[in-house]
């Protein structure tokens, strides 16, 4: 709208230097106010300048809508609830397939059974790590207001990143084999993940277990 209003604007401006700068014989001494009245009377100076002023108001608004689909199409402020409602139908099941996969890995680690734990990081299938750590990311970039917003500076990004960070501390130990440090990692990832489940309205562990 305010790019349509300027381009208006602007016609306007023009019109009016038609008027202004319309030549006149320098010989003759006639006020400017004349030459004026007699260029805006001119039908030839009118019609002209209506047809310039309908070409740049018709381009504004071509322009405006363009801009209006590129916004969209990126999830930027005016797609507003429809783009997050569109995330959203992406990728909660998946996150969720993910996160109910990660709390099912408790028995084993409790156990302390490390071997039952690969299956769940290197499958690339939904419901397993590789997958879930693409989604959880993307439905986090999804809670915006604005798509000039950097996505890092998202507090749903910001407590997927620390879920995620704890996870990766527990893979490092689950290379070790380091069952205690695997059981502390496990531990704090999980309260991470809670903040991060209410930052993108899922429900809590407790629920989706």
């Amino acid at each position: 709208m305010r790019l349509f209003a300027l381009l208006t604007l602007w016609a306007y401006q023009h019109i009016v230097s038609v008027v202004a700068f319309a030549p006149h014989d320098a010989n003759k001494k006639t006020p400017l106010s004349e030459v004026a009245h007699k260029e805006i009377n001119d039908p030839l100076v009118v019609v002209s300048s209506r047809r310039k002023t309908l070409q740049i108001i018709t381009a504004s608004i071509a322009l405006q809508g363009a801009t209006s689909e590129v916004t969209n199409a990126s999830g930027g402020a005016t797609a507003g609830g429809a783009y997050l409602l569109s995330a959203k139908q992406r990728y909660n099941q998946r996150v969720k397939a993910g996160i109910k996969g990660f709390i099912d890995l408790q028995g084993n680690i409790v156990s302390g059974n490390l071997e039952g734990l690969s299956v769940y990081f290197t499958s690339e299938e939904v419901g397993n790590w590789k997958d879930t750590s693409v989604a959880g990311y993307l439905l986090a970039n999804a809670f915006r207001r604005s798509s000039t917003t950097p996505p890092d500076s998202l507090p749903s990004v910001k407590k997927w990143k620390a879920f995620a960070a704890e996870v990766d501390t527990l893979q490092k130990s689950l290379k070790k084999k380091d069952v205690k440090g695997v059981k502390v990692s496990y531990d704090k990832a999980l309260g991470l993940l809670n903040e991060y489940l209410q930052s993108v309205e899922l429900p809590s562990i407790l629920e989706i277990n």
